[in-house]
């Protein structure tokens, strides 16, 4: 990929491509981690057997209370991962050399990262109820090859038939988000189609996608409007050239995280 600047004032931002990997690749760790390792402990401790009795409620959070909390805090902060991951994932289609190889690697990289995925989310080694979140991403590439493809064979068409046929693709792309039970739902799709779509308007792009993203979960979601603070600082350039080490950090990451999870006895413990 070679990223390269787009606008005069580029050279006043800061954050290259790389910088917001990181910053997403923090809140994702902490987003698995209160995951995987606090709601298990909520769980464990009788979350899940309140109901909706007020009493045993009151009881539980005199005793857990803290510990919602911070698990609380640290699942808000998770919630800023996803949108700059296919803020990313859109500029890597732009600039991709190989959209192949590019499509290639996330393959990949989903199919290692499914069963410490399944690990974490379940306790076992395979759960078709729910497919990591590279799954969503490789998804959403393959969306935008096709809206790419629609775009340039459709070119002499009128407007009408070519947003018809852009509106089918990502309704094809969402039913198939569903169907498969991907990470993030309809959601995936859906957000990197529209971060695509305003390429050009980056900012209201992620504003709109963040929008989408708090629709998720009214407590949870409104912390990733933050996200668009990277955006409006973002250089358009690629950054530190690591990906491979980038693209490990998923897996290793949930491999760990698991491993904390089997110290802590909480391995029996499933949140999916």
């Amino acid at each position: 990929m070679n990223y390269t600047k787009t606008r005069q004032d580029d050279s006043k931002k800061k954050l290259s491509g790389s910088t917001i990997k990181i910053i997403a690749i923090i809140a994702m760790v902490i987003g698995i981690a209160a995951t995987a390792i606090c709601d298990r402990m909520l769980l464990r401790n009788g979350m899940a057997d309140i109901g909706n009795d007020q009493e045993a409620y009151q009881a539980f959070m005199d005793v857990n209370g803290t510990l919602f909390t911070a698990d609380f805090i640290l699942q808000m902060i998770g919630s800023l991962a996803f949108p700059l991951f296919c803020f990313l994932l859109v500029e890597g289609f732009m600039h991709s050399s190989s959209l192949k190889k590019y499509a290639a690697n996330l393959g990949i990289l989903a199919v290692v990262s499914e069963i410490p995925f399944d690990l974490v989310y379940s306790g076992t080694v395979f759960n078709p109820s729910r497919q990591n979140a590279v799954f969503a991403l490789l998804l959403g590439l393959g969306t935008l090859i096709f809206l790419e493809k629609a775009e340039t064979s459709l070119s002499q068409s009128s407007l009408w038939i070519q947003s018809t046929a852009k509106v089918l693709i990502a309704a094809a792309a969402c039913i198939l988000a569903v169907f498969l039970r991907l990470d993030y739902g309809i959601f995936g799709p859906l957000i990197i189609v529209i971060l695509y779509s305003l390429r050009n308007r980056q900012i209201f792009g992620m504003a709109l996608a963040c929008f989408l993203m708090s629709t998720t979960s009214v407590m949870l979601g409104f912390l990733c409007f933050l996200d668009i603070i990277p955006v409006i600082f973002y250089n358009g350039e690629r950054g530190i050239q690591k990906k491979y080490i980038f693209y490990a950090v998923y897996p290793v990451v949930l491999i760990l995280i698991y491993l904390i999870v089997l110290l802590m006895g909480l391995g029996s413990v499933q949140i999916l």
